[in-house]
């Protein structure tokens, strides 16, 4: 018996674990304060996001094609790079990109405590106010991780949680056709599409972002940043 019932309570531990992990990872729900993933309008508008910079060399290399397209973006940059390439951050701003929150070190904020999650958030914030953001500043949880404490933490700050519809995981992909092909099937009315600047070689982004701007604006579809996303009308979650 009582092997049998330390078999249950294990395998109950396993199932609220996994659970947990599902819930941490998942787009589509979150327990506390606001989520969005897409945007709910019949416009073909999206919005392009940038994780991870800036970046000296990859963020500067994008805003150039972003420039020659005229197109705008949403950049949900680290605290850490913003205090190294300030200067670079300034570029996004004046160029009337968008800049939003993607934490101060760009650690898991699952599993530590809610100073902490306070902590990285505000840092962030601090660094794009005294860079000139003054608009209202977006947040976007490293690797998309929320479980309860974050969500809770951003519900008390009144802030939403930022995250996407539509990941080609560029950080993988083995060219850029695959990021353009992944993004052109998946995308529709309202969506927000993950990509990144940072954290590694991004040649493919800057490639596929180069060949999916026309494409999709071949297809009727203009982009805009989160904001402006926003004030369309109401998010899906």
């Amino acid at each position: 018996m009582n092997t049998s019932f330390s078999i249950l309570f294990l395998a109950l531990i396993l199932s609220i674990s996994f659970g947990f992990k599902k819930l941490a990872e998942t787009s589509k729900f979150q327990i506390f304060g606001e989520m969005l993933t897409q945007i709910n309008t019949p416009e073909k508008v999206i919005a392009l996001t940038y994780d991870d910079g800036p970046n000296p060399i990859y963020t500067r290399r994008l805003l150039h094609v972003l420039a020659r397209h005229q197109v705008k973006a949403t950049f949900f940059v680290i605290g850490n790079q913003v205090e190294q390439y300030p200067e670079i951050v300034q570029d996004i701003r004046l160029q009337g990109h968008e800049l939003g929150n993607h934490s101060y070190s760009h650690r898991q904020l699952i599993l530590t405590s809610r100073a902490v999650i306070r902590s990285e958030i505000s840092k962030t914030d601090q660094l794009l106010r005294r860079n000139g953001v003054h608009q209202a500043i977006h947040f976007r949880a490293p690797f998309g991780y929320k479980r309860i404490r974050l969500p809770l933490v951003l519900s008390q700050l009144k802030k939403k949680n930022v995250l996407w519809n539509v990941d080609p995981k560029d950080y993988r992909a083995s060219s850029s056709k695959t990021v353009v092909d992944h993004v052109i099937d998946r995308v529709s009315p309202g969506s927000i599409v993950l990509l990144h600047d940072g954290r590694g070689d991004r040649t493919l982004t800057i490639e596929a972002t180069a060949q999916l701007i026309p494409k999709l604006q071949s297809q009727g579809y203009r982009f805009a940043t989160v904001s402006e996303l926003l004030s369309l009308t109401s998010p899906k979650s």
